[in-house]
């Protein structure tokens, strides 16, 4: 996991990087003023399939001076990973939001790069079921239900994402997250184990990457 983050960080720093590339001097430039996107995070649909995560991401996002855009996420996950217990059913939902400011370079004639901060929060509940069973019936099983509602947490995101023009409206693009955790509402045995939006509680620093399909106006 250490090695993970590492070379997250590393391709943080790397994409940061390419902000020194510069336009070519002979290149006229029109700046629009206000460039208004949405975009679907369509990487989140794959996981549909899946018995881990259930996602449905998009955003928008507003572009001044084709320089510094403003940014709002919104997301509705359902988180059931096998093996969250060793003898039980785990499941969290919930809903969560993001919003941020960054900074954007063009990198080739059809391509962006960018960085930018984010806050995020998410409100979710929690459902599940610990048993332990008494083989030789010595003993009473021991069964522990977890039902919670109107939990919250929040973090922080440090983002860089590119993107590629495939024609005046429609763009595709690359996020890669490094999330920090600030809070959340802590409980007894057992504590919360997976937050939507963010990942496992008990990981204060979780890297991520989506895929998103942009449509600008």
């Amino acid at each position: 996991m250490v090695k993970q983050r590492l070379l997250f960080i590393f391709s943080l720093i790397l994409s940061v990087g390419c902000f020194a590339q510069t336009e070519e001097a002979d290149t006229v430039v029109y700046r629009r003023t206000l460039t208004p996107s949405i975009y679907l995070d369509y990487g989140k649909l794959l996981t549909i399939p899946t018995n881990f995560e259930t996602k449905y991401e998009g955003g928008i996002e507003i572009l001044f001076m084709e320089k510094f855009p403003l940014i709002i996420e919104a997301g509705q996950a359902t988180l059931s990973p096998e093996g969250a217990y060793s003898n039980g059913t785990y499941e969290s939902e919930g809903f969560y939001y993001r919003i941020g400011a960054g900074y954007v370079s063009q990198f080739l004639p059809k391509n962006k790069i960018g960085i930018s901060f984010r806050y995020a929060s998410s409100t979710f509940s929690e459902n599940g079921r610990i048993f332990i069973e008494s083989p030789s019936d010595a003993q009473d099983d021991f069964v522990q239900s977890i039902e919670r509602e109107d939990l919250t947490a929040t973090w922080y995101e440090l983002v860089v994402y590119s993107d590629r023009k495939l024609s005046d409206v429609f763009s595709i693009g690359l996020n890669l997250r490094l999330r920090v955790l600030a809070s959340y509402d802590e409980q007894n045995v057992p504590d919360v184990y997976a937050i939507p939006g963010y990942g496992r509680s008990f990981e204060d620093t979780v890297p991520a990457a989506n895929f998103f399909l942009k449509v600008s106006f």
